[in-house]
């Protein structure tokens, strides 16, 4: 059986995200999902929970 390069890049990221190191938080690799770098349950298997894709916020228009 050989192993990807992607799946070893998850094998490393989970070692980062387990290590705490700087850069290496739920926001950025809620960034990689965003950009097809990084799948979604791989996603979970990094920081052990479900990605939930962050929602757009609007700010309210200012009063006239």
């Amino acid at each position: 059986m050989t192993t990807s390069i992607y799946d070893m890049f998850v094998q490393m990221w989970i070692l980062d995200y387990e290590m705490k190191l700087e850069g290496f938080d739920k926001t950025y690799f809620q960034g990689l999902v965003k950009t097809g770098q990084l799948k979604v349950e791989d996603y979970k298997k990094i920081v052990g929970e479900d990605y939930v894709a962050p929602t757009a916020q609007t700010t309210p228009s200012a009063q006239v």
